[in-house]
């Protein structure tokens, strides 16, 4: 995941006390609120988040595909380097093993990009999936496969940046595979996210092509993945992307209900306009889809200490949140079309 900052300063310091006072008020006032709701809520009640429902998820396949990719053998999956070139080809196998055809007669697709005054080259790796009748409707997963790789003596393992959202998506694909499927699914797993999207932006821009196979609007639904195996304290998932859906509160249940895992939607701020301290609409993959008016929904979570770190490991991964995580986003690839008209 990116990391486009805009954080907000006070210029008089002579408010910072009373700020203070204010912000111990709320802080007060949320806490007596959410005591509130649990006396409401009966003893007998089952809460979000307190028994994940796990039906179908693999947990020990999916800490293999993070504890591979997130290896010293892979160096950190930096865009144009070798350990980019292995995590390409375990992707690639990972999809062929699991019975996705190769997107256009082939898995990898290169594409360049303009960075530091030159010219670069990226590739994404895709998969594809039939409906099980003819559609020409589409609903996408998408995660990115690159990270930082080494700067001097340090590797940057990217665990849960991004290995962890690969993860899931070849968990999904797996599964997908020996399901009846209403629409065509295709798995991106993208390069060069982390300098600035340019895996996705490719990609898009593709969509726009007078000869393309696949045009923007027989995408219905645009899943991204990233950084979804390490659950901060309130043991939720973020979802982004509510404001393109006119029934988000009853995908949201539904998506609850599913896997009984928490979600906290999040409205994203419109571009260029946000005081949060990372804007989530630029935040990672699904932004150039964004642009492009595709339908998009964005799981992950809060970047945590070791986000960008050379401590993101395999051994921090919470893989049962991982699994719920994978699950839910699963519910919401198969979820009912109706649900998703805007």
């Amino acid at each position: 995941m990116r990391t486009p900052f805009a954080l907000t300063h006070n210029r008089y310091l002579g408010l910072a006390p009373l700020l203070s006072l204010l912000k111990l008020g709320l802080f007060t006032l949320s806490l007596l609120v959410l005591g509130l709701l649990g006396c409401a809520q009966g003893p007998n009640d089952r809460r979000c988040g307190e028994d994940f429902r796990l039906t179908w998820s693999d947990k020990s396949r999916l800490l293999i595909h993070v504890e591979t990719l997130s290896s010293d053998q892979f160096a950190g999956r930096k865009t144009g380097t070798d350990g980019a070139a292995q995590a390409r080809d375990y992707i690639a196998g990972q999809m062929q093993q699991a019975g996705l055809s190769p997107w256009l007669g082939r898995y990898d697709h290169n594409f360049e990009y303009d960075y530091q005054f030159g010219t670069r080259q990226g590739t994404n790796v895709i998969g594809i999936l039939p409906a099980s009748k003819p559609s020409d409707r589409w609903r996408l997963v998408v995660a990115h496969y690159d990270h930082l790789g080494k700067r001097g003596y340090k590797l940057y393992h990217g665990a849960d940046d991004n290995a962890s959202g690969i993860a899931g998506l070849l968990e999904i694909a797996a599964h997908s595979a020996n399901q009846a499927r209403d629409a065509n699914l295709m798995f991106i797993a993208t390069d060069a996210e982390e300098p600035g999207l340019y895996g996705s932006k490719a990609f898009v821009d593709g969509l726009m092509a007078p000869d393309t196979a696949l045009k923007a609007s027989q995408i219905t639904l645009m899943i991204n993945l990233d950084m979804i195996g390490r659950p901060p304290r309130n043991n939720r998932i973020y979802l982004e992307g509510r404001r393109g859906f006119d029934q988000f509160e009853q995908i949201k249940a539904q998506l609850e209900q599913s896997v009984n895992l928490c979600i906290r939607a999040n409205h994203p701020p419109e571009a260029g306009k946000t005081i949060q301290r990372v804007d989530w609409l630029r935040a990672s993959d699904h932004y150039p889809f964004h642009q492009a008016g595709i339908p998009w929904l964005y799981f992950g979570v809060p970047p945590h200490k070791d986000y960008h770190q050379p401590s993101d490991e395999a051994s921090k991964i919470d893989v049962n949140f991982l699994a719920a995580v994978t699950e839910t986003a699963y519910k919401l690839l198969i979820m009912d079309t109706y649900l998703l008209n805007n």
